[in-house]
Order: C-alpha cells, then structure tokens, then sequence
C-alpha cells in the first residue's frame, strides 16, 4: 500500500475527501462505531484499493475495532497520515514498540516500504522518540538497520529523543541516537553523560553558568546515578532544592519516584533536600507521588520514614 491517500473515481473533490477523511477520524477518536462504519463505507465506495486492503487484510470489522481502540497511539508522535489505512499502518508500528514486539514491528516497516522514505521522516523521529521513552534500544537499531530517509537528512530534523535519554535516565541509548544527532556540548550533558573532568573545565571557564544550567546538570547527573559529579555540582552553586522536573515545577525527588530510582533519592536526602517540597499542579509531596501517582505504597513508605529519621538526627 503506497504511502499516499487512496483516491477513487468519485466525483468529490480533493478536499471533500479530506474532510471525509477529518469525519471518519473524529469517529473513532470519540468511539462513534456505528458513524466511523458508515463513514468507512462510504471512503471504501470511493476507493476500490483501500477496500481491496482492507478486505484483503484485517476485514472491516477488525480494523475499525482497531483504530478505535488504539487512537491514542499517535498521540505525542509526529505522524500525519493521510487517510485510514496510513492511520491503521502506523498504530501497528507504533503499537509494536508499546508491546516490545520487534519482529512485528520489523515486518511492519519492511511490508510498509514507504514508512522508511523521505516522507515519512518525521514518522521515523517520532519512532525514534517513542523507543527512547520506553527503553527500546533494539527497536531504534533495528529502524537505522533498514536506512531510513532520517539518516540522509542533513541537517538532521529537531529531535527530542538526545533530551529524553537524559532526562528519563536512558544515556545507555546515546550510541544508537549519536549516529544521527551530536549530544549538545554544554554543562547539563556532561553531567547526564557522568564526563566529571569536562564538568569541572566547564565550571573552571570564566563567568559562573546560569543556575537553570547548573540545576539541570544537577537533576541529569542524579537521575543517571552519577553521583560523584552531582557532588561537585552542588559545591559549585547547584541548587539541591530546584523546582526542575520535566514536567512541570516539582521537584528532582519528585523525578525520582518515577524511576524507582532509591540510590538518587538517598543521595539528595542525605544531602538535605527539601522533602516538603510540592509540586505545581497537585500540591503533593515526593511521597505523595510515590503513593497516589505511582501507586508505591512501599515506596512512599520509605520516603517517610527517611524523612523521620532525618527530623530525628537534627
């Protein structure tokens, strides 16, 4: 099936169709069965090939099923699909890396040839992204492995994937998404990368960083347990009580309960963070998150009783 929205011999215009296209859409976004079939129906009388893989391949009933079920899978990804079989494709590939499934998602890339061309590099960032987000390191060799487009690409499009290895803790992917983007040489990513020696010629250049540099180095060298260059950072002017978080203002502890990451919250404790600290949206505590976002009831335990030993030592 060719990348392109399947067009028949019917006497709508381009744009009635795209708007039959956006109804169909909208359809099964609100989970209108009865309206999104109709509406299917109505694109397949326009389109013979678009019935033909339909039928051919899933049958009606399932693929409307599907894309009902599975809308949101496109959401934070940069795909554009131009009709209803594109929109199908790229929730399975999507859906392969949510379900770790490789080989499904490698005969879905290959069968779907045009989903590795020029227009559909945005589609490939997105992949790239989502795999990073989920720890899916093989998923990302595995596209480059089939020389997408996006390697061709120069300069390379705006990825978020190099921010989101350093924010959610997944630098170990840094070797597989370097053969496309260069990891930005300032104090945050040497910090992230654990690098102590440049952080120290990065602090030693005259003029002092800006404290949003210094805070952000700070929460990427916790978060990917380098400890040793969080201490240095921190006897630099680092502010261990910083309302960082990739969100929204919170806290790094707060980041923490996310990644069950016990070693980087003991660290800042014994370094005297702020534990009643509240993040901006829910007016809730690390230990709040640890049992009502996370639902960590062993969790928000420990952050409590970490908190009265503390209060008993002072």
């Amino acid at each position: 099936m060719p990348g392109t929205t399947i067009r028949g011999e019917g006497r709508e215009s381009r744009n009635d169709l795209a708007s039959l296209n956006d109804a169909f859409t909208h359809a099964c976004h609100f989970e209108h069965e009865n309206i999104s079939s109709f509406l299917l129906d109505r694109l397949i009388a326009l389109d013979a090939r678009l019935g033909s893989a339909i039928d051919g391949g899933p049958g009606r009933a399932t693929f409307l099923k599907y894309l009902i079920a599975e809308w949101a899978a496109l959401a934070f990804i940069r795909a554009t699909p131009e009709g209803p079989w594109q929109a199908f494709v790229m929730r399975q590939i999507v859906c392969a890396i949510h379900d770790d499934e490789l080989a499904r998602f490698v005969r879905g890339l290959q069968r779907e040839a045009w989903l590795l061309g020029e227009s559909s590099v945005d589609f490939q960032v997105g992949l790239i992204e989502r795999a990073t987000l989920q720890d899916r390191g093989a998923f990302i060799a595995a596209l480059l492995d089939m020389n997408p487009a996006l390697l061709r690409r120069r300069p390379p499009p705006h990825s978020a994937a190099i921010e989101f290895a350093f924010t959610y803790a997944k630098t170990h992917l840094l070797p597989l998404l370097t053969r496309i983007w260069p990891v930005p040489e300032d104090l945050p990513h040497a910090s992230g990368m654990g690098n102590l020696d440049v952080v120290k010629k990065w602090l030693d250049a005259s003029g002092k960083p800006a404290q949003q540099a210094l805070d952000t180095a700070l929460a990427w060298a916790v978060l990917n347990r380098h400890f040793d260059v969080a201490d240095f950072l921190l006897e630099h002017g680092a502010d261990i009580n910083t309302q960082w978080s990739s969100h929204e203002p919170a806290s790094i502890l707060h980041e923490l309960v996310f990644h069950d990451n016990y070693a980087g919250m003991q660290f800042l404790i014994d370094r005297g963070i702020d534990m009643t600290i509240k993040d901006y949206r829910w007016g809730a505590t690390a230990q709040g998150w640890a049992y009502h976002a996370a639902k960590n009831e062993k969790m928000a335990q420990w952050l409590g009783e970490a908190e009265q030993r503390r209060k008993g030592r002072s």
